[in-house]
C-alpha cells in the first residue's frame, strides 16, 4: 500500500510545469496525446525523485505539475533534469511536448493538508509567460543559488516584469541548461502590452470559474458587462480578465475609474486621460476621441457605470465608430444596449463535502487570503468549518462581506466571527484609511445601491425582504404588489437575481437583511407586509392539500420544498399573530411534506412551535382545532421515530369530532392508526380505520374513502384475515389510478404484494413491490421506499433469491437511516442478519442479532410485523443456537452487543458501495 509523502513546511521553492500548447495537441491526436502525457509524467517524476522533490496534486488541467522542494538547490537541479528528460523522450505524438516550468521561492503556507497563499500563487503566475522549454525563476530562487548551481546550468538575468496578477513586479531570471534552447522570444509578461491596469496589493482569489467565463466570452463579444451588486468583486474580476487577455490587444488595454465623476458631461475626457490622448483641437471632444480610436485594437475597462447610466450610449458609439475597441464595464446596472452581454456575479462558492474540498471552495480561500493578511499566523483548523461555513452563509458569499470578516482574525476566532456577524450586519465594517467610503462596511455598499431607487423602488425592494430563499414572481406581486417590470428593473441593478430554469427570484442574502431593516422602520407597513406573506403561503399549502391526491404530486412537492423558508415563516408569523384559521390551513401540507421527504424530527420540533404558541388552554374553536392537529402531527412523526404516543394522539381526536371538518378528522383517525401500529395494537387499529372510512365517505371527494381503505386493510392481514383486504384493496387501487395518485397507491401496492406473499406467490409479490419502488422514487418518498424494499427483500427471501433479498433489506435500512427511524433500521439488520444465516455465515448473523437485542428500542416493532423487533431476533438466535458451536456463539454475542447499532448499519451499508 502506497503512502502520501508528508508535504515540506517552512521555507520551501516550487516548481509549477504545464505543456504548451495542450489543448490544440489533444484536439489534434487525442489517442496518442494519451499516450504522451504518460511519457511526459514518468521523466518528470524520474527527475523529481533524484531530487527529493514532493509531487503535489495537479494545479489546473491535467498536464500541469506542482512540485515542493525543501532545498532551491535540489529545485533547480530538478528542474534542469526534468528539460533534459523531456527533450529525450521518444513521443508518441508526431510533435513533441514543449514544457514550460516556473521556480519560486516562499513560506509554505499549509492548510488542511494542501498549498496554499501567494507564493503558490506567484509561481503559478510566473510559469504564464514562460514559453515551451522554457525554465524562469524568481529573485528569491536566484538569491539561494546564484552561488552554487548545477553542472551544466547558468542563470540570464531577464529584467523585471509586471505579472498578470496585476500585484508587484518581477525579477525574472531564465534557467539555461548545456545542449537545450535557450533562446525564447519575449516573455509573455503584463509588459509587453501597453496598458494602465492599477497594481494590486493582493493576489486574485476566487471567482476563477467566472473569470474563465469573462475571458471566453471576450473572444465572441465587444461590449461584456459585469454585472453584480456591491462588494460583488466585479472591478477586480474585470481587472483580471482584462489583464489575461492583453495580448489580444495590441494598441493597449486601460482601465476607466467612473466612480468619481458627477457629471455625464466629464466621461469623454475621462476616457481620454485614461488612454493617454490629449483632446486640444477646436473638434468636438467626441468627435476626437472616436476618431483617434478608429483604427485601434484596444481594450477599455470602465469602472462604475450605474450612476452614469443616462450616458451609456458613449459605449454605443465608441464601439460603432472603432470596430476593433473591445469594452468591458462593471455595473450594478445593467447599461441596456445593443449587443450587451452580461456576466452576472453571484456570491462565491460556500459549500463543500469533505475538508479537502473546503480549501479548493472558493469562499473559504478568499477567506484565508484575507485571514493571512490580517494575521500572518493564522491557521485554518477543522473545527473552524463549521462556522467559516456559516459566515459564508450569512454574507452570501459576498466578497466584501468576506473580507470585511476575515479582517477580524487577528482579535477573534472564527467561532465569535460568525456569532457577531449573525448578531448585527454592522460588524462588517473596516476601519482602513485608504478604502472609499462607498465600500467601508457592507452597509455602506447597500445604502450606495439604495438611493440610487426610486422611491417606488425602494418600497417594493424593502417588501420583497421579507422572502426567504427567493419567490415567485406570483408572490412577488401578492405580497409586494411588484410587476414584471418591477422585478425586471431590480434584476438590471443587480439588486435581485432571476434564475431562468425555476422561474425564480432571489435576493442576496446581505441585500435581503439591509432591506428588511428598512422595513421595519415603517412598522405597521411592515407588519402590512409580513401578513401578506404570510396569508400567500397559508393559501399556498391549503390549494396544494386540496390537488395533492391527484397525478400533480411530483410538481405540488417541488413547489412546497422550493418554498419551504417562506413556508416555515409564515407559519410561524401566523402563530405569532394568532390567526389560527391561516395556520389550520396550513398543516395537511405539512403532514403530506415532512412525511414524504422523511424530515420528522423537523417535523416534531415544527408542530411544538405551534404548542408552545397556544399554550396550555386555548380559547376558541379553531385554536382548539390547530392544536390538536399539532398534537396528532406531532405524534405521527413521533411514531415513526419509535416513540408512539397513542394515548395523547387518542384524546386529540374528541375535539376533531366535534368540529366541523371532516378532512381534519380524517387526519386526526390516521396519526392515531399510525400510533397504534407502532405499538402493535391491531384491534383498536381496526376500530380507527372503520371510523377513518366513515368519515372519508362525508368528504365529497373518492381519494379520502378510498385512503382509508388502506389503513383499514393493513391490521385485516396481521389478523390473518384475507377477505377484507382483497375485497377493497382493488376497490381503493381503481380511484387512485383513476386520479393517477402516487401516495396512497404505493401503500396499496405494498399491501397486495403482502396478500401474494401470504399466497405463496412471490414473483407477483416481487412485480408488485418493484413497481413500489419506482412509484415512491418518483416523489422522493423514503418511508415508502423503505417499507417496499423491505417487502422486495421479503419476496425474494420467499423465491430462494438470497442474494438479491440481503440486497433489498440493505437498501431499506439505508432509507431508515436517511429519516431516522430506529426501530426500522433495528428490523433490516435483523431481517439482514436472518439472510446471512441461510447464506450459511452463521456466525456474522449472530453477531448482527446481538447487535440489535442490544439496543432498548428493540421493544418496538415495526410497522409491517406483528411481533416486536425484540421477539423475531431472539426467534432467529435461537434458530442459529442450534447451528453453531456455543463458544463460537458466545463471542459472536460479545462482539455483537458491544457494537452499536449504528455501526453495524454503517458496516452493512457500506457493502452497497463495495
Amino acid at each position: 500500500m502506497t503512502t502520501t509523502p508528508k508535504l515540506p513546511d517552512g521555507v520551501v521553492t516550487f516548481l509549477f510545469t504545464d505543456v504548451e500548447g495542450s489543448t490544440r495537441l489533444w484536439e489534434e491526436a487525442p489517442d496518442t496525446m494519451m499516450e504522451a502525457l504518460q511519457q511526459h509524467d514518468d521523466a518528470i517524476d524520474e527527475a523529481v525523485a533524484g531530487h527529493a522533490g514532493v509531487s503535489v496534486k495537479p494545479r489546473g488541467e491535467g498536464d500541469s505539475r506542482f512540485i515542493v522542494f525543501e532545498s532551491a538547490h535540489e529545485a533547480v537541479a530538478a528542474a534542469a533534469d526534468v528539460q533534459r528528460r523531456l527533450a529525450a523522450v521518444d513521443w508518441a505524438t508526431d510533435r513533441p511536448l514543449h514544457v514550460r516550468a516556473s521556480l519560486h521561492t516562499g513560506a509554505a503556507d499549509l492548510q488542511l493538508g494542501d498549498y496554499y497563499g501567494s507564493a503558490v500563487n506567484r509561481a503559478a503566475r510566473l510559469r504564464g509567460i514562460a514559453h515551451g522549454r522554457q525554465t524562469v525563476l524568481s529573485r528569491t530562487t536566484w538569491e539561494l543559488v546564484q552561488d552554487h548551481l548545477p553542472e551544466g546550468v547558468t542563470i540570464r538575468d531577464m529584467g523585471e516584469h509586471a505579472l498578470r496578477d496585476l500585484t508587484r513586479p518581477e525579477h525574472v531570471y531564465q534557467l539555461d541548461v548545456d545542449g537545450l534552447p535557450d533562446s525564447f522570444p519575449p516573455l509573455k509578461s503584463l509588459d509587453a502590452t501597453r496598458n494602465n491596469l492599477p497594481q494590486q496589493l493582493t493576489d486574485f482569489v476566487g471567482r476563477h470559474t467566472e473569470l474563465a467565463e469573462a475571458t471566453r466570452l471576450l473572444g465572441e463579444t465587444r461590449l461584456l458587462t459585469i454585472l453584480g451588486p456591491g462588494g460583488a468583486g466585479k472591478t477586480r474580476l474585470a481587472m483580471q480578465a482584462a489583464a489575461d487577455v492583453t495580448d489580444d490587444y495590441p494598441d493597449g488595454v486601460f482601465f476607466i475609474s467612473l466612480a468619481e465623476i458627477s457629471a455625464t458631461d466629464d466621461i469623454i475626457q475621462t476616457i481620454a486621460e485614461s488612454i493617454g490622448v490629449a483632446l486640444s483641437s477646436d473638434e468636438a471632444l467626441q468627435n476626437q476621441l472616436l476618431t483617434y480610436l478608429a483604427n485601434k485594437t484596444q481594450l477599455l475597462l470602465f469602472d462604475n457605470f450605474e450612476h452614469l447610466i443616462d450616458r451609456a450610449s458613449i459605449v454605443t458609439e465608441i464601439l460603432m465608430a472603432a470596430p476593433n475597441v473591445t469594452v468591458i464595464a462593471t455595473t450594478r446596472s445593467k447599461l441596456n444596449t445593443t449587443g450587451e452581454v452580461v456576466l452576472s456575479l453571484a456570491g462565491l462558492e460556500t459549500n463543500w463535502v469533505t475538508d479537502e474540498e473546503a480549501l479548493q471552495t472558493s469562499g473559504v480561500r478568499l477567506f484565508l487570503d484575507a485571514a493571512k493578511r490580517s494575521n500572518p499566523g493564522f491557521a485554518l483548523d477543522t473545527e473552524d468549518l463549521d462556522p467559516l461555513a456559516e459566515i459564508l452563509r450569512t454574507t452570501g458569499g459576498m466578497p466584501l462581506g468576506i473580507l470585511l470578516a476575515a479582517a477580524w482574525v487577528d482579535m477573534l476566532p472564527v467561532p465569535e466571527i460568525a456569532s457577531e456577524i449573525a448578531k448585527n450586519l454592522d460588524f462588517l465594517e473596516t476601519e482602513m484609511g485608504d478604502v472609499p467610503d462607498r465600500q467601508r462596511s457592507v452597509r455602506a455598499v447597500f445604502e450606495y445601491s439604495w438611493n440610487l431607487l426610486s422611491v417606488d423602488e425602494r418600497n417594493i425592494f424593502a417588501a420583497l425582504s421579507v422572502f426567504r430563499s427567493g419567490f415567485t414572481r406570483e408572490a412577488a406581486a401578492a405580497v409586494a404588489d411588484a410587476s414584471l417590470r418591477n422585478l425586471a428593473t431590480l434584476v438590471n441593478k443587480s439588486l435581485i437575481s432571476p434564475s431562468p430554469d425555476t422561474g425564480r427570484y432571489t435576493v442576496h442574502e446581505l441585500l435581503r437583511q439591509y432591506a428588511e431593516t428598512e422595513l421595519e422602520r415603517d412598522e405597521a407597513g411592515c407588519l402590512e407586509v409580513q401578513d401578506s406573506h404570510a396569508g400567500f403561503y397559508a393559501g399556498l399549502m391549503g390549494e396544494t392539500f386540496d390537488q395533492f391526491f391527484t397525478g400533480s404530486q411530483p410538481s405540488l412537492l417541488r413547489t412546497l420544498e422550493q418554498d419551504i423558508d417562506n413556508i416555515r415563516a409564515a407559519w410561524r408569523h401566523l402563530l405569532e399573530s394568532q390567526k389560527y384559521d391561516d395556520a389550520v390551513m396550513m398543516v395537511g401540507g405539512f403532514h403530506v411534506l415532512y412525511e414524504i421527504r422523511g424530515w420528522y424530527q423537523p417535523g416534531v420540533a415544527l408542530f411544538d412551535e405551534a404548542l408552545d404558541a397556544l399554550g396550555e388552554h386555548p380559547d376558541d374553536e379553531t385554536a382548539q382545532v390547530l392544536r390538536s392537529l399539532a398534537y396528532g402531527t406531532r405524534g405521527y412523526y413521533l411514531a415513526l421515530l419509535g416513540q408512539p404516543e397513542g394515548e395523547l394522539t387518542a384524546d386529540c381526536l374528541d375535539i376533531l369530532r366535534t368540529a366541523s371538518d371532516p378532512v381534519a378528522l380524517w387526519v386526526g383517525l390516521q396519526n392515531l392508526a399510525i400510533n397504534l401500529s407502532y405499538l402493535g395494537l391491531i384491534d383498536q387499529m381496526v376500530t380507527a380505520a372503520d371510523e377513518m372510512i366513515v368519515t372519508g365517505e362525508r368528504i365529497d371527494h373518492p381519494f379520502w374513502a378510498a385512503g382509508a381503505k388502506n389503513w383499514r386493510a393493513l391490521p385485516a392481514l396481521q389478523l390473518g384475515d384475507m377477505e377484507i383486504p382483497k375485497r377493497i384493496l382493488p376497490e381503493a387501487m381503481k380511484v387512485f389510478e383513476d386520479l393517477d395518485e402516487h401516495y396512497f397507491m404505493t401503500w396499496n401496492l405494498y399491501l397486495q404484494a403482502m396478500i401474494a406473499l401470504i399466497e405463496q406467490r412471490p414473483d407477483d409479490a416481487i412485480e408488485m413491490y418493484t413497481r413500489q419502488v419506482s412509484r415512491c422514487r418518483e416523489i422522493g418518498y423514503r418511508r415508502g421506499t423503505m417499507v417496499a424494499l423491505e417487502g422486495l427483500g421479503q419476496a425474494n427471501l420467499a423465491a430462494g433469491e438470497l442474494d438479491a433479498a440481503e440486497k433489498a433489506f440493505i437498501e431499506s435500512l439505508a432509507a431508515a437511516e436517511e429519516t431516522g427511524m430506529i426501530p426500522d433500521m433495528l428490523g433490516m439488520i435483523a431481517k439482514v442478519a436472518n439472510v446471512r444465516g441461510l447464506m450459511g455465515r452463521r456466525i456474522e448473523a449472530a453477531e448482527l442479532l446481538a447487535t440489535v437485542l442490544a439496543e432498548p428500542m428493540a421493544v418496538r416493532w415495526t410497522m409491517s410485523d406483528t411481533i416486536t423487533i425484540e421477539e423475531m431476533t431472539t426467534a432467529l438466535l435461537e434458530e442459529l443456537r442450534e447451528q453453531l458451536d456455543p463458544e463460537e456463539l458466545s463471542a459472536a454475542q460479545a462482539r455483537g452487543t458491544s457494537k452499536p447499532y449504528d455501526v453495524a448499519a454503517k458496516e452493512l451499508l457500506e457493502t452497497l458501495s463495495g
